[in-house]
């Protein structure tokens, strides 16, 4: 008996980086899992990589700024797997860049990816999880939501919100016995999030800038939030709700700048 035995999971955002390790974790413990995402080859690759049964893992594609797909994705999950126990909120995005050279482009694409469709998920997940008599929804986040940061001003206010938000809704559905809790990852490698601002050549460059200001001398692994995924999604975190977790290898315990 695995710690989500019995449990059904959606995770958005799956199939890369932090997707794809929560959804191997969640499957680890024996819950069944239905990965969403635009692009069919990496949910696919997901599927593959996260083993286990196959009627364990589902991969659903879904654009999720678009509300039609996100209900559709919703019911479809609900009717092949029987219900929803646990949402995983991780489909996001990140751009650099000073507010003051900001496009409403950037401004729509952020708010739209990291505040609005983790709220519409979450809202359309609400019924399905009274039915079970309950539910674990977790919002992947980031430090940039608890933390201002000099040129990523439109990325720290998409966290900020969909935090307030996250908090917001466990309040209201505290009495259906549904969590919401938020995690805020440092920078985690092994993921796309940051290819768009360095490209794919540029990526080690930006992680070797990044590891010395974690204390614990390190970046993230996408094992690391899939650790702390499974916390909230499992029964062992059953008397907490609207906590916002930094898992950040101490990094909101440093300046903003490095060493010099």
């Amino acid at each position: 008996m695995g710690l989500l035995s019995g449990k059904v999971a959606i995770v958005t955002g799956g199939g890369t980086g932090l997707g794809r390790a929560i959804a191997r974790r969640f499957v680890e413990e024996d819950a069944r899992v239905v990965v969403c995402g635009r692009r069919v080859e990496k949910l696919q690759e997901t599927v593959e990589a996260v083993g286990g049964p196959p009627e364990n893992v589902l991969a659903l594609p879904c654009d999720v700024t678009d509300q039609a797909q996100i209900l559709g994705l919703v019911k479809t999950a609900a009717g092949k797997l029987g219900g929803i126990d646990v949402l995983v909120n991780n489909a996001g995005v990140m751009r650099f860049g000073e507010l003051g050279k900001a496009d409403e482009h950037t401004y729509e694409l952020m708010m739209r990816t990291n505040v609005w469709a983790p709220w519409r998920f979450s809202v359309a997940v609400v019924p399905h999880m009274k039915q079970r008599g309950g539910g674990s929804i977790v919002t992947i986040s980031s430090i940039a939501g608890l933390k201002a940061m000099s040129g990523a001003g439109l990325y720290c206010t998409s966290k900020a919100a969909v935090q307030v938000i996250s908090q917001t809704l466990a309040l209201e559905h505290a009495a259906d016995h549904i969590r919401v809790n938020v995690i805020c990852p440092a920078l985690v490698e092994d993921t796309e999030l940051a290819v768009p601002i360095v490209g794919e050549e540029g990526m080690e460059e930006f992680y070797g800038k990044l590891r010395p200001l974690h204390p614990l001398g390190r970046n993230g692994r996408p094992d690391d939030i899939a650790d702390a995924a499974l916390f909230f999604a499992c029964e062992e975190s059953r008397w907490i709700t609207g906590t916002v977790l930094p898992v950040d290898g101490g990094r909101m315990l440093t300046s903003n700048r490095p060493k010099i």
